[in-house]
């Protein structure tokens, strides 16, 4: 019997059919994983399931019943509950009463013992072996993923949906990750693993859907199964190629590499290893590109290059000058240009100028001093003029970047790193939320500087961009880089090593 039923369900962000008439279905008592690369669309349509959006078109039913699923509340009021991937809890707080404040609406009311009795019989149950008077801040990541398990458990959730569960997991604690499933499975639940990972989706499922661009692409039994299918349907059968943008790359790099990093390990977070003993090169006159998935330790990498993260082991050169460890400013100091993964967060602030943001760097207010004072006259020519060699549309260059679109929030970044002549750029996610008429103008943009004989590491989840831009390609999984540059034309080969199914080419 299916306990949820996706019929038709389309949902849009603008012209971006985010999820495109996909049609679903999860049976009382299975694990159905839902896989594809970042920005398939899996994650929306979990949304749509979990009442945090809602469909433009199709129809929900639960349990046979047509369902209007229109908040988190009303989700969690038919049964369903879901664990993201960054977890919702309150670290202050102990697990009894994160778990007390997840079914406050049920009549639960609030008292320390029955809160924290409730809690342990819970634990009990599913064999979780949680102090339910634990702080969460004093819990390891495996033990705070449990109490969130939990808090959709106390709420008497049927439908369990579970958001790339295991990326912040070490290997054991998946282990008994995977053992709390198949007991919530024998007690009747039904859960949605969402993952990108294609042994984890082999182990523990029993059915699978694909998703690529917004669709269903396939939808199968475990056991009529392969890693191999599976990665050829999420990655498609042909490699993507940019035809305009191939055409603009040509054969260059020198022998001089600008950035040298060797036996690199770097923690993230949660004090796990996320980058393990990795080595690159990038030369003068190329464009290196790392593949992957997020969270498989992309931007650790990246934060350590720029100096915003701290490299417990291993060494990283500029040229001949070692920046392991050294402050960002520094690091910009000799010739190194950033484009952060998210541009609003990390590579502006919105609610300063087109022209503050222009020189938002201790080396352009440098250059753009007066004494104690800004040179406003400076800064004002300066402006105009990359506003005008970047495009940025704008009607002042005294607009506060938030009114801009995101492909001119882009223009502003861009305009400010390459500005300065940058020996090494590290472009991270760059088109990002762009349309594409803007992608492509900084795909040209990156591409204008590796013809310039500077060097582009680009660190993108798009693997078509990655294809099209780069003269060498790497995987990261898992922490680990993987030189794909020899698979670049076998889609099925890099989907194993980008999903960890493989660990070499």
């Amino acid at each position: 019997m299916n306990v949820l039923e996706l019929n038709g369900i389309t949902k849009r962000f603008g012209n971006l059919a985010a999820v495109d008439n996909v049609d679903f279905d999860l049976k009382t008592g299975e694990i159905h994983a839902v896989l594809g690369e970042n920005g398939a669309g899996k994650s929306t349509l979990m949304n749509l399931i979990y009442g945090l959006h809602q469909p433009d078109s199709g129809e929900i039913r639960i349990s046979g019943e047509p369902t209007r699923l229109d908040s988190p509340r009303n989700a969690i009021a038919h049964g369903v509950g879901m664990v993201h991937q960054h977890f919702l809890l309150i670290q202050n707080l102990t697990v009894a009463e994160n778990i007390a404040l997840g079914i406050r609406d049920r009549g639960f009311r609030f008292r320390r013992d029955e809160a924290n009795q409730k809690t342990r019989e819970l634990s009990e149950q599913f064999g979780f072996a949680i102090d339910p008077e634990a702080y969460i801040w004093q819990l390891p990541v495996g033990l705070q993923q449990r109490v969130e398990i939990l808090k959709a458990l106390a709420a008497d959730a049927r439908i369990l949906i579970l958001d790339e569960p295991t990326a912040v997991l070490a290997p054991q604690e998946v282990d008994e990750l995977f053992s709390i499933l198949r007991r919530l499975k024998a007690d009747g639940r039904s859960i949605i693993f969402i993952s990108h990972k294609l042994k984890e989706v082999m182990r523990i499922s029993d059915r699978v859907t694909v998703m690529r661009n917004g669709s269903k692409t396939y939808v199968t039994n475990k056991a009529d199964t392969s890693t191999e299918e599976l990665a050829r349907q999420m990655m498609g059968n042909e490699p993507p190629v940019s035809q305009d943008d191939s055409e603009l790359i040509e054969e260059g790099a020198s022998d001089d590499a600008a950035l040298n990093v060797q036996n690199v390990e770097i923690r993230g977070d949660q004090g796990e290893i996320a980058v393990q003993g990795v080595s690159l090169e990038v030369r003068r006159g190329e464009i290196v590109g790392i593949a992957g998935v997020d969270g498989n330790g992309q931007v650790e990498l990246a934060e350590a290059l720029i100096g915003l993260r701290k490299v417990i082991s291993g060494d990283i050169r500029l040229f001949d000058t070692s920046i392991t460890n050294k402050t960002t400013a520094d690091i910009r100091g000799l010739g190194v240009g950033y484009i952060p993964g998210d541009r609003q967060s990390a590579g502006l602030v919105v609610n300063f100028s087109i022209s503050e943001n222009l020189i938002l760097d201790v080396h352009h207010l440098r250059e753009h001093r007066k004494r104690i004072l800004l040179d406003k006259t400076g800064i004002s020519d300066d402006s105009e003029r990359l506003i005008r060699n970047y495009d940025i549309r704008t009607p002042s260059m005294d607009i506060e970047a938030h009114a801009l679109s995101g492909g001119n929030q882009q223009k502003i970044v861009l305009a400010r790193e390459i500005s300065r002549n940058p020996a090494l750029l590290i472009a991270v996610n760059p088109t990002r939320g762009l349309d594409i008429n803007a992608a492509e103008y900084v795909h040209k943009s990156l591409i204008a500087q590796r013809q310039a004989s500077k060097a582009v590491l680009l660190i993108s989840t798009e693997l078509d961009e990655a294809l099209a831009l780069s003269d060498r390609v790497f995987v990261m999984s898992n922490g680990n880089l993987i030189d794909a540059t020899s698979k670049r034309s076998d889609m099925t080969a890099l989907g194993l090593l980008i999903t960890g199914a493989e660990t070499h080419p």
